[in-house]
Protein backbone atom coordinates (compact mmCIF):
# COMPACT_ATOMS: atom_id res chain seq x y z
CA UNK A 1 0.00 0.00 0.00
CA UNK A 2 1.38 3.61 -1.15
CA UNK A 3 0.95 6.05 1.88
CA UNK A 4 1.25 9.53 2.24
CA UNK A 5 2.93 12.17 4.53
CA UNK A 6 1.04 14.59 6.28
CA UNK A 7 2.49 17.51 7.86
CA UNK A 8 0.48 19.46 10.14
CA UNK A 9 2.30 23.00 9.23
CA UNK A 10 1.40 22.13 5.69
CA UNK A 11 -2.28 21.51 6.07
CA UNK A 12 -3.69 21.26 2.16
CA UNK A 13 -0.51 20.03 0.95
CA UNK A 14 -0.34 16.64 2.13
CA UNK A 15 -3.91 15.14 2.81
CA UNK A 16 -3.72 11.46 3.28
CA UNK A 17 -4.97 9.96 -0.16
CA UNK A 18 -5.40 6.35 0.74
CA UNK A 19 -6.82 5.07 -2.81
CA UNK A 20 -8.72 5.83 -5.68
CA UNK A 21 -11.93 5.48 -3.96
CA UNK A 22 -10.62 8.63 -2.28
CA UNK A 23 -8.59 10.03 -5.07
CA UNK A 24 -11.77 9.74 -7.51
CA UNK A 25 -14.54 10.85 -4.97
CA UNK A 26 -15.20 14.07 -2.71
CA UNK A 27 -11.44 15.06 -2.20
CA UNK A 28 -10.54 16.21 -5.66
CA UNK A 29 -14.09 17.92 -5.95
CA UNK A 30 -12.57 20.17 -2.98
CA UNK A 31 -8.94 20.14 -4.32
CA UNK A 32 -10.31 21.32 -7.42
CA UNK A 33 -12.46 23.64 -5.98
CA UNK A 34 -9.48 25.39 -3.85
CA UNK A 35 -7.59 25.54 -7.10
CA UNK A 36 -9.62 26.91 -9.75
CA UNK A 37 -10.42 30.24 -10.18
CA UNK A 38 -13.09 31.84 -9.18
CA UNK A 39 -16.26 32.90 -11.25
CA UNK A 40 -17.75 30.29 -11.92
CA UNK A 41 -21.33 30.46 -13.50
CA UNK A 42 -23.64 30.11 -10.04
CA UNK A 43 -25.76 26.93 -10.00
CA UNK A 44 -29.24 26.62 -8.41
CA UNK A 45 -29.68 27.55 -4.61
CA UNK A 46 -30.00 24.34 -2.69
CA UNK A 47 -33.24 22.77 -2.06
CA UNK A 48 -32.56 23.23 1.89
CA UNK A 49 -33.38 27.27 1.11
CA UNK A 50 -36.95 26.12 1.31
CA UNK A 51 -38.87 26.17 4.44
CA UNK A 52 -38.51 22.26 5.48
CA UNK A 53 -41.48 20.28 6.36
CA UNK A 54 -42.17 17.77 9.05
CA UNK A 55 -40.81 14.83 7.07
CA UNK A 56 -37.85 16.58 5.94
CA UNK A 57 -37.34 17.90 9.67
CA UNK A 58 -37.11 14.29 10.98
CA UNK A 59 -34.43 13.16 8.54
CA UNK A 60 -32.61 16.03 8.89
CA UNK A 61 -32.68 15.00 12.40
CA UNK A 62 -31.28 11.22 11.39
CA UNK A 63 -29.10 12.58 9.31
CA UNK A 64 -27.05 14.71 12.50
CA UNK A 65 -23.89 13.01 14.08
CA UNK A 66 -20.77 11.40 12.83
CA UNK A 67 -21.02 8.89 10.31
CA UNK A 68 -18.33 6.80 9.16
CA UNK A 69 -17.42 4.60 6.06
CA UNK A 70 -13.93 2.04 5.08
CA UNK A 71 -12.20 3.03 2.13
CA UNK A 72 -12.18 -0.31 0.43
CA UNK A 73 -9.02 -0.22 -0.68
CA UNK A 74 -6.54 0.89 2.21
CA UNK A 75 -9.29 -0.07 4.93
CA UNK A 76 -8.68 3.47 6.08
CA UNK A 77 -11.50 5.45 7.90
CA UNK A 78 -12.92 8.55 7.14
CA UNK A 79 -15.84 10.53 8.99
CA UNK A 80 -18.68 12.40 8.03
CA UNK A 81 -20.00 14.30 10.50
CA UNK A 82 -23.82 16.43 9.71
CA UNK A 83 -24.13 19.38 12.10
CA UNK A 84 -26.49 21.99 12.41
CA UNK A 85 -27.21 25.20 10.72
CA UNK A 86 -26.50 22.99 7.39
CA UNK A 87 -22.42 22.19 7.87
CA UNK A 88 -21.04 19.42 7.19
CA UNK A 89 -16.98 18.51 8.28
CA UNK A 90 -15.48 15.71 6.36
CA UNK A 91 -12.67 14.35 8.59
CA UNK A 92 -9.73 13.45 6.19
CA UNK A 93 -7.46 10.13 7.63
CA UNK A 94 -3.90 10.96 7.74
CA UNK A 95 -0.77 9.08 8.86
CA UNK A 96 0.03 9.28 12.26
CA UNK A 97 -2.90 9.63 13.64
CA UNK A 98 -3.37 13.34 12.74
CA UNK A 99 -6.40 14.54 11.05
CA UNK A 100 -8.26 17.34 9.34
CA UNK A 101 -12.00 18.06 8.61
CA UNK A 102 -13.36 20.58 5.67
CA UNK A 103 -15.79 22.17 6.63
CA UNK A 104 -18.62 22.65 3.91
CA UNK A 105 -22.62 23.50 3.85
CA UNK A 106 -24.87 20.92 3.09
CA UNK A 107 -28.53 20.87 1.55
CA UNK A 108 -31.39 17.88 1.25
CA UNK A 109 -34.75 17.77 -0.38
CA UNK A 110 -36.45 14.57 0.79
CA UNK A 111 -39.18 15.16 -1.45
CA UNK A 112 -37.57 13.37 -4.22
CA UNK A 113 -37.15 9.62 -4.81
CA UNK A 114 -34.20 9.20 -3.78
CA UNK A 115 -33.90 11.48 -1.82
CA UNK A 116 -30.93 14.44 -2.84
CA UNK A 117 -27.93 16.08 -0.78
CA UNK A 118 -26.24 19.18 -2.28
CA UNK A 119 -23.03 19.79 -1.11
CA UNK A 120 -21.97 23.23 -1.56
CA UNK A 121 -18.26 23.63 -1.44
CA UNK A 122 -18.37 27.34 -2.28
CA UNK A 123 -20.97 29.93 -3.37
CA UNK A 124 -20.22 29.04 -7.03
CA UNK A 125 -19.54 25.06 -6.93
CA UNK A 126 -22.33 22.08 -5.37
CA UNK A 127 -21.81 18.80 -5.87
CA UNK A 128 -25.19 16.72 -6.34
CA UNK A 129 -25.52 13.55 -4.64
CA UNK A 130 -28.37 11.26 -3.27
CA UNK A 131 -28.60 9.32 -0.38
CA UNK A 132 -31.28 7.29 1.44
CA UNK A 133 -31.20 5.44 4.68
CA UNK A 134 -31.15 1.44 5.14
CA UNK A 135 -33.28 -0.97 6.93
CA UNK A 136 -30.41 -1.54 9.34
CA UNK A 137 -29.73 2.44 10.15
CA UNK A 138 -27.01 3.13 7.40
CA UNK A 139 -26.49 5.78 5.28
CA UNK A 140 -26.04 4.81 1.67
CA UNK A 141 -23.91 7.77 0.21
CA UNK A 142 -22.31 7.75 -3.74
CA UNK A 143 -18.63 9.22 -3.56
CA UNK A 144 -17.56 7.90 -6.38
CA UNK A 145 -17.07 10.08 -9.17
CA UNK A 146 -18.97 12.84 -7.93
CA UNK A 147 -17.45 16.43 -8.73
CA UNK A 148 -18.88 20.40 -8.97
CA UNK A 149 -21.74 21.00 -12.16
CA UNK A 150 -21.58 17.36 -12.42
CA UNK A 151 -25.12 15.98 -13.11
CA UNK A 152 -26.65 14.28 -10.23
CA UNK A 153 -26.74 10.28 -10.05
CA UNK A 154 -29.93 9.01 -10.68
CA UNK A 155 -30.09 5.19 -8.26
CA UNK A 156 -27.54 3.76 -6.24
CA UNK A 157 -24.84 1.10 -7.36
CA UNK A 158 -24.20 -2.08 -6.03
CA UNK A 159 -20.91 -1.15 -4.63
CA UNK A 160 -22.42 2.70 -3.08
CA UNK A 161 -20.40 3.98 0.24
CA UNK A 162 -22.75 2.92 3.05
CA UNK A 163 -21.77 4.39 6.21
CA UNK A 164 -22.47 4.01 9.45
CA UNK A 165 -22.98 6.13 12.69
CA UNK A 166 -21.05 5.77 15.39
CA UNK A 167 -22.09 9.11 17.64
CA UNK A 168 -24.55 11.60 17.60
CA UNK A 169 -21.96 13.95 18.57
CA UNK A 170 -22.10 17.10 15.76
CA UNK A 171 -19.02 18.65 16.64
CA UNK A 172 -15.20 18.42 15.34
CA UNK A 173 -13.37 16.47 18.07
CA UNK A 174 -10.47 18.84 19.48
CA UNK A 175 -7.53 17.36 18.36
CA UNK A 176 -8.60 17.86 14.30
CA UNK A 177 -8.24 20.99 12.51
CA UNK A 178 -11.21 22.25 10.96
CA UNK A 179 -10.50 23.52 7.46
CA UNK A 180 -13.19 26.32 6.17
CA UNK A 181 -13.09 25.89 2.38
CA UNK A 182 -14.83 29.37 2.27
CA UNK A 183 -12.04 30.95 3.27
CA UNK A 184 -9.36 29.17 2.05
CA UNK A 185 -10.83 29.73 -0.97
CA UNK A 186 -11.06 33.40 -0.60
CA UNK A 187 -7.33 33.32 -0.38
CA UNK A 188 -7.32 32.66 -4.17
CA UNK A 189 -8.33 36.23 -4.66
CA UNK A 190 -5.14 37.49 -5.18
CA UNK A 191 -2.64 36.39 -7.25
CA UNK A 192 -0.15 34.55 -5.03
CA UNK A 193 -2.93 33.25 -3.02
CA UNK A 194 -4.11 31.79 -6.45
CA UNK A 195 -0.74 30.23 -7.36
CA UNK A 196 -0.62 28.72 -3.44
CA UNK A 197 -3.44 26.99 -3.54
CA UNK A 198 -3.41 25.85 -7.44
CA UNK A 199 0.35 24.33 -6.12
CA UNK A 200 -1.15 22.87 -3.13
CA UNK A 201 -3.75 21.29 -5.61
CA UNK A 202 -1.48 19.88 -7.88
CA UNK A 203 0.89 18.12 -5.89
CA UNK A 204 -1.87 16.39 -3.74
CA UNK A 205 -3.67 15.40 -7.35
CA UNK A 206 -0.52 14.38 -8.24
CA UNK A 207 -0.14 11.91 -5.30
CA UNK A 208 -3.58 10.74 -5.89
CA UNK A 209 -2.61 10.11 -9.38
CA UNK A 210 -0.03 7.62 -8.33
CA UNK A 211 -1.75 6.09 -5.37
CA UNK A 212 -3.89 5.20 -8.23
CA UNK A 213 -2.23 4.16 -11.54
CA UNK A 214 1.44 3.82 -10.13
CA UNK A 215 2.52 6.74 -12.22
CA UNK A 216 2.05 10.72 -11.94
CA UNK A 217 0.13 12.70 -14.42
CA UNK A 218 1.75 14.38 -17.47
CA UNK A 219 -0.45 16.81 -17.98
CA UNK A 220 -2.97 18.96 -15.60
CA UNK A 221 -5.66 17.87 -18.52
CA UNK A 222 -4.98 14.33 -17.36
CA UNK A 223 -6.38 14.73 -13.72
CA UNK A 224 -9.73 16.67 -14.81
CA UNK A 225 -10.40 18.45 -11.40
CA UNK A 226 -10.98 22.07 -12.79
CA UNK A 227 -7.81 23.48 -12.60
CA UNK A 228 -6.84 25.55 -15.78
CA UNK A 229 -3.54 25.80 -17.36
CA UNK A 230 -3.12 29.40 -17.65
CA UNK A 231 -5.04 32.28 -15.75
CA UNK A 232 -4.24 36.13 -15.90
CA UNK A 233 -1.18 35.83 -13.60
CA UNK A 234 0.37 32.74 -13.78
CA UNK A 235 1.30 29.76 -16.35
CA UNK A 236 0.68 26.12 -14.80
CA UNK A 237 2.67 23.37 -16.39
CA UNK A 238 2.90 19.63 -15.34
CA UNK A 239 6.72 19.11 -15.80
CA UNK A 240 7.40 14.83 -16.02
CA UNK A 241 10.15 13.47 -15.03
CA UNK A 242 13.18 10.65 -16.73
CA UNK A 243 11.02 8.72 -14.50
CA UNK A 244 7.55 9.36 -13.70
CA UNK A 245 6.98 6.36 -11.68
CA UNK A 246 9.74 8.45 -9.24
CA UNK A 247 8.88 12.28 -9.06
CA UNK A 248 7.04 14.87 -10.80
CA UNK A 249 7.31 18.74 -10.60
CA UNK A 250 4.41 21.17 -11.43
CA UNK A 251 5.37 24.62 -11.58
CA UNK A 252 3.61 27.97 -11.69
CA UNK A 253 5.59 30.95 -14.15
CA UNK A 254 4.54 34.61 -13.01
CA UNK A 255 3.28 36.72 -15.48
CA UNK A 256 4.28 39.84 -13.72
CA UNK A 257 8.19 40.18 -13.27
CA UNK A 258 6.59 41.53 -9.59
CA UNK A 259 5.51 38.27 -8.55
CA UNK A 260 7.24 35.29 -7.64
CA UNK A 261 7.11 32.31 -9.02
CA UNK A 262 6.71 28.30 -7.75
CA UNK A 263 7.60 24.90 -8.12
CA UNK A 264 6.32 21.83 -6.69
CA UNK A 265 7.58 18.31 -6.73
CA UNK A 266 6.62 14.69 -5.79
CA UNK A 267 8.77 12.45 -4.91
CA UNK A 268 8.36 8.46 -4.13
CA UNK A 269 10.69 7.08 -0.83
CA UNK A 270 10.63 4.50 1.19
CA UNK A 271 9.73 4.87 5.19
CA UNK A 272 10.08 2.13 7.24
CA UNK A 273 9.85 -0.37 4.58
CA UNK A 274 6.78 1.55 2.92
CA UNK A 275 6.49 3.08 -0.07
CA UNK A 276 5.34 6.81 0.46
CA UNK A 277 4.66 9.69 -1.36
CA UNK A 278 6.15 12.96 -0.26
CA UNK A 279 5.47 16.61 -1.19
CA UNK A 280 6.82 19.97 -1.37
CA UNK A 281 6.07 23.19 -2.65
CA UNK A 282 9.17 26.00 -2.99
CA UNK A 283 8.41 29.70 -4.15
CA UNK A 284 11.07 31.75 -5.18
CA UNK A 285 12.74 34.62 -2.01
CA UNK A 286 12.45 37.49 -4.86
CA UNK A 287 10.14 38.06 -7.28
CA UNK A 288 11.03 36.31 -10.70
CA UNK A 289 9.17 35.02 -14.15
CA UNK A 290 11.41 31.79 -13.34
CA UNK A 291 10.22 29.29 -11.34
CA UNK A 292 12.60 27.41 -8.76
CA UNK A 293 14.29 24.29 -10.26
CA UNK A 294 13.49 20.68 -9.30
CA UNK A 295 13.93 20.42 -5.47
CA UNK A 296 16.22 17.87 -4.21
CA UNK A 297 14.71 14.82 -3.39
CA UNK A 298 14.70 13.07 0.25
CA UNK A 299 17.17 10.49 1.16
CA UNK A 300 15.96 7.11 1.58
CA UNK A 301 13.91 6.89 5.35
CA UNK A 302 13.49 10.24 5.13
CA UNK A 303 10.64 12.68 4.27
CA UNK A 304 12.60 16.14 3.95
CA UNK A 305 12.48 17.44 0.91
CA UNK A 306 15.33 20.60 0.33
CA UNK A 307 13.87 23.37 -1.65
CA UNK A 308 16.77 24.56 -3.93
CA UNK A 309 18.78 28.07 -3.12
CA UNK A 310 17.00 30.81 -4.14
CA UNK A 311 13.38 29.60 -3.18
CA UNK A 312 11.93 28.70 0.04
CA UNK A 313 9.94 26.01 1.26
CA UNK A 314 5.96 27.19 1.76
CA UNK A 315 3.73 26.29 4.59
CA UNK A 316 -0.23 27.30 4.30
CA UNK A 317 -0.82 29.20 7.38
Amino acid sequence: MVNTVFNPHQRLAHFSVPSQFIAKGLLLAMLGTLGASLGVAQLAPPAAAQEQSAAENAVQRQLLGQWQAKDPTSEEVFTFIFAPDNKLFVVLPAPEGTSVALQVEYAIDTTTQPMQLDIQLSPEQVAATIFEFTADGKLRLPLEGLEPGQPRQTAFKPNTTQFTKTSEATTVPEDIEVIELEAEIAKTRSPEGEAKNYMYALTMVQQAHYVEQGNFANAIEDVSIGLRTETESYLYQIVPQRDNKKSVMVTATAKDATLPSYTGAVFVTQVNGKETTVAQVCQTEQPSTSPPVMPQAPTRGSVEVQCPVGSKALQLQ
